[in-house]
């Protein structure tokens, strides 16, 4: 087995990268340019793992290293030896595993993260590397006995659309009370003049316009010990021109200002309803769209054949009241013991 620890800071992308993401199904997040970019605006080193049999890649693995240095306004360095840990997390988005295998398993890849990452990520850290976070997991396993601390997180949404013919068919299938208020939503901003509503491949998005308004969205959430960074217009940049990105753009028809904007990232089984942001109203802005964007994604999604849309975590209520069946998920500790034996 050959494993590589990669920095996409200072590595240039592999000749198997795009086999492996086709492989995998992973998403615009996981392009090498957008690693690198990201990995350049983040607070901590980003490493990305591949496990290769010959020439095969048969697992990847992306982590953050966090070290008691990390700290909301200051940027750390990996430093072979620092006391730290790593959380294993899919780059850019929160609600998908940061890891696949060819050879899973029955537990979702816990086995071979605790066989085979931790010991290779403990030759490349050194004896400083003592613990591991775990996101995502899809169900409470305990490989071995060495995971110490299980919590369920927050449910991830999925809407299932396959069963329906067009956006008015979904509204058919929800309770009376929702498929009125949406009725209404729908007819109010289609007929709405001074709102342009159009779906558009990621590319011909303004960035820079596009961060402007995810911003009014990060400013509410100022309540965690680590505060997300902002969505930088030169990570933007390269997201959105990735080729699986769509955007549905909210403008003002009078000024041309954006005024709101959503994201889909596809895949042939579950794309992604990637992000969100809106104007405030007394900044301008127009209320309801978030619902609107909700029936852009179904519309969108029945007319690329995919069988279902990930709505990410949060507002998990009313995410169900739009018809979303509410995935569990876990998070798992695993310290990493002193001794490279046992590692």
């Amino acid at each position: 087995m050959v494993i590589d620890v990669l920095d996409p800071r200072h590595d240039a992308e592999p000749a198997y990268w795009t086999a492996l993401r086709e492989r995998a199904g992973l998403r615009a997040d996981w392009s090498w340019e957008v690693l690198a970019t990201q990995a350049w605006a983040a607070r901590t080193p980003q490493p990305v793992t591949v496990f290769r049999d010959g020439g095969e890649p048969r697992g990847v693995v992306g982590a953050a290293w966090v070290t008691g240095r990390t700290r909301r306004y200051r940027f750390a360095g990996t430093g072979r030896g620092r006391l730290g840990g790593l959380v294993v997390r899919a780059p850019g988005v929160s609600s998908l595993p940061g890891w696949w295998f060819a050879d899973a398993g029955a537990d979702g890849g816990l086995s071979r993260l605790l066989e085979t990452y931790v010991p290779a990520m403990r030759a490349e850290l050194g004896p400083g590397f003592r613990a591991m976070l775990v996101r995502q997991l899809g169900e409470p396993a305990a490989a071995g006995g060495r995971v110490r601390l299980v919590r369920r997180t927050e449910d991830v949404a999925v809407l299932d659309v396959a069963r329906f013919a067009s956006r008015d068919d979904w509204m058919q299938s929800l309770a009376r009370k929702r498929k009125q208020n949406l009725r209404k939503i729908f007819r109010t901003v289609d007929a709405d003049p001074s709102i342009a509503v159009r779906l558009v491949p990621g590319k011909e998005a303004d960035p820079v316009a596009v961060a402007e308004v995810l911003r009014h969205n990060e400013r509410k959430h100022r309540d965690v010990p680590i505060v997300a960074l902002p969505h930088f217009v030169g990570y933007l940049t390269a997201l959105l021109r990735q080729p699986d990105v769509s955007v549905v753009e909210y403008h003002d028809t009078a000024t041309g200002r954006l005024l709101a904007v959503g994201s889909l990232f596809d895949h042939p089984g579950l794309p992604i309803a990637r992000h969100w942001g809106a104007v405030e109203r007394e900044d301008g802005g127009r209320p309801n769209l978030y619902f609107h964007f909700y029936g852009e994604a179904v519309r969108w999604a029945l007319a690329n054949g995919r069988p279902s849309v990930l709505f990410g975590k949060g507002m998990a209520e009313l995410k169900a009241t739009l018809g979303a069946r509410l995935v569990p998920q876990y998070a798992a500790a695993v310290p990493v013991l002193a001794s490279r034996r046992h590692a």
